[in-house]
């Protein structure tokens, strides 16, 4: 019988909460140490936590030889360097979205793990939501015809913005903003949805030196039709998380107004023929569990299969990469004031 694989995870928040439990549900791998900016943080998390070892930074981490795979859950501006480095170690890595804070950084870390034997992944988890798979299954399935136009309102006001912290999400030094923070999600999904988008529009605001608080944005897909986006992470008693698409034979909406942003979606589709939308049966998982464990899980899953097997794992660092620069294109659309040509990723 192989030994498990070691995990290391950088990160005391969304590390330990999601991504411990993710890894330790899968036997194959063993979590042997936490990682946080303060060593005795570190060491509290991780005794509580039944994890053996501790480390005051990344650094410590990337070096232990014992470590086999590296999970980063840390700002953008952290893990880019924790990343790029643990893929220089040999270390097969795990990252989080945004995976850097600009595409340049996020191509190094790519290019980083070419010819190498080395396993990656980062967290998009809405594409694995038994709602979102519906929604595409839907999509793919023909039925509703031609797209015409598509529509997305995310509106919620997060912890930070209602407790008015200052904490490195409204940090743009530190790769915070609802741009990275939410905006990286929806161009991804959208993508993923719809295919590639051709060319976008953004406008950031409220302006100045700070991370943004809102987006609105307008794209294009490759395929012809528009997209409209708008997203707020101020919005008090906001409406939530809405995507909408209408074609010619029918229309899907796609929606989850409570405050977890993973669980909690209704699909519903209408068809011409018949007038009326109609609710698709989905599956939310347990409400006692975090409900995102079970999506980053099946991340997981095949991150460890690609460990084993060596075949690709999507999504990858490539699909970070290509939300880096879409992102990157939104922030250059914002200000130069008009629209941003998006290559496809060479």
């Amino acid at each position: 019988m192989h030994q498990p694989l070691s995990i290391g995870i950088v990160g005391l928040g969304f590390g330990k909460q999601v991504l411990l439990p993710a890894f330790r549900a899968d036997s194959r791998c063993r979590v042997a140490a936490l990682c946080g900016s303060h060593a005795d943080k570190a060491a509290a998390a991780a005794q509580s936590a039944g994890v053996p070892k501790a480390f005051g930074g990344w650094m410590g981490l990337v070096a232990d030889p014992e470590i086999d795979a590296v999970v980063i859950a840390a700002p953008p501006a952290v893990q880019a360097e924790a990343a790029l480095a643990a893929a220089k170690a040999g270390k097969h890595l795990f990252c989080e979205k945004p995976l850097a804070l600009n595409a340049v950084q996020a191509r190094a870390i790519l290019e980083a793990v070419a010819g190498r034997k080395l396993a990656h992944a980062v967290d998009f988890e809405f594409p694995e939501v038994d709602a979102w798979q519906k929604a595409k299954a839907a999509l793919e399935a023909g039925t509703l015809g031609r797209i015409r136009h598509v529509a997305l309102n995310w509106r919620v006001e997060t912890y930070a913005y209602r407790a008015q912290t200052a904490g490195w999400k409204v940090s743009a030094e530190a790769g915070g903003g609802t741009l990275n923070n939410f905006g990286s999600h929806t161009l991804h999904y959208l993508e993923w949805l719809f295919g590639p988008l051709a060319r976008l529009a953004a406008r950031l605001s409220p302006p100045g030196g700070g991370a943004e608080a809102r987006v609105d944005a307008w794209g294009e897909f490759a395929a012809g039709f528009p997209v409209s986006v708008s997203i707020a992470a101020d919005a008090f008693l906001g409406t939530g998380h809405k995507l909408e698409v209408y074609s010619d034979a029918g229309s899907l909406v796609l929606e989850n107004r409570g405050a977890d942003y993973i669980r909690g979606f209704t699909l519903a589709v209408a068809r011409r023929e018949t007038g009326v939308f109609n609710t698709i049966a989905t599956t939310d998982g347990e409400a006692a569990v975090d409900g995102r464990i079970a999506p980053v899980g099946r991340i997981v899953r095949r991150f460890l299969d690609g460990i084993e097997s060596g075949a690709p794992v999507t999504p990858g660092l490539a699909e970070g990469l290509r939300v880096q620069q879409l992102i990157d294109a939104a922030r250059a659309a914002h200000h130069s004031g008009g629209w941003q040509t998006v290559t496809p990723t060479p």
